[in-house]
């Protein structure tokens, strides 16, 4: 079979595969099948270079899709509507914040108190401004000379 038979033939199954998981409750094995399909890393690919709506920082790397829309049936449903890609730590509190904001909307209100509090009393600082600062140090390095005498120099 040639190069190109090869990746028909891929192809074929991947189609065939996407079909017969359409509007199905799916398995975790499944939605691992579809997430290496080239289809779904097409449709990633309209992610790349965008930012986290949480954070506004350009996704990393290992950015994750997340599914707005958390119906199993529609997991392969490729809404760019329904998804939006978010950095690993953002996506883990979304799903955690989620659990408890589709019961009690005001948990939103009841953190920000808590973050605001915090902001006023450590002066907008992180618990790693108040560590000491490591001293920098220059690396050198080693050179041969003509001399053969070894003189260190910065780097």
């Amino acid at each position: 079979m040639t190069r190109e038979e090869k990746r028909k033939q891929k192809l074929k199954e991947e189609k065939e595969f996407i079909e017969s998981i359409k509007g199905k409750v799916i398995t975790g094995k499944e939605k691992g099948k579809f997430r290496l399909t080239s289809v779904w890393r097409k449709f990633r690919e309209k992610f790349k270079g965008k930012k986290d709506p949480i954070t506004l920082k350009p996704v990393c790397k290992g950015y994750q899709l997340h599914h707005l829309l958390l119906d199993p049936a529609m997991y392969s449903d490729l809404t760019v509507s329904h998804y939006v890609p978010l950095g690993p730590q953002c996506h883990e509190v979304v799903h955690w914040l989620y659990g408890y904001y589709r019961h009690d909307k005001k948990i939103l209100t009841r953190l920000k108190k808590i973050l605001d509090k915090m902001v006023e009393l450590n002066d907008g600082r992180d618990v790693r401004d108040f560590m000491p600062k490591k001293p920098v140090v220059k690396k050198t390095k080693s050179i041969k000379i003509k001399s053969n005498i070894e003189k260190h120099v910065e780097s």
